[in-house]
């Protein structure tokens, strides 16, 4: 039966989320596959002005994919599986202790690892990190979600950095039109 939810309004249940980001000089983006007994949800974004390398919009992506978990389903989500391909991103959320070194040479890291635990910790959430093996060939589950959610990443991504618009601009030179034509401004 559509639309009926499929455990009791006081159960907590597991999301499994696979996350990507893609960054380049233009910009960052990522994105979400998150799924649980309630349904899917798929999201992709910008990643924050603050980003400024590949291991920080991946912690971006982890962030975005726990935030969407929460936000789609609220306090019944019990623990989270996040899949992502970064195990730089696994090792530095999972590591207790950060050298200072790290700690200096990567901020935006260090901002995104804080957000990441406080919210584990806010809303009481079990949190499992597993890598999963990025642009893989085969036609495992993992890695086409993979490749789905590195080719949303960059979608976002090049629309990260897109003055407003741009993409209206574009098409009408595209189509020949005077850049100012919609507006009247020709």
């Amino acid at each position: 039966m559509p639309g009926r939810l499929l455990t009791s309004p006081g159960s907590r249940f597991w999301v499994t989320c696979y996350t990507d980001a893609s960054f380049g000089p233009s910009g960052a983006g990522w994105a979400v596959w998150a799924r649980c007994v309630e349904g899917r949800v798929v999201r992709r974004g910008a990643c924050p002005g603050y980003v400024k390398s590949s291991l920080e919009a991946e912690l971006a992506a982890i962030f975005a994919g726990l935030f969407v978990a929460c936000r789609t389903w609220g306090a019944r989500v019990g623990g989270v599986v996040v899949r992502t391909d970064c195990q730089a991103a696994i090792h530095l959320l999972t590591t207790d202790a950060v050298r200072p070194r790290t700690q200096n040479r990567w901020p935006g890291a260090m901002r995104l690892r804080a957000k990441i635990l406080a919210l584990v910790k806010e809303r009481g959430i079990d949190l499992e990190l597993r890598w999963v093996m990025g642009h893989q060939a085969s036609n495992s589950v993992q890695a086409y979600l993979n490749r789905a959610c590195d080719k949303l990443a960059a979608v976002a991504r090049s629309g990260a950095c897109e003055p407003p618009g741009a993409r209206r601009r574009r098409r009408q030179r595209r189509r020949g039109a005077p850049v100012g034509a919609a507006r009247g401004l020709t």
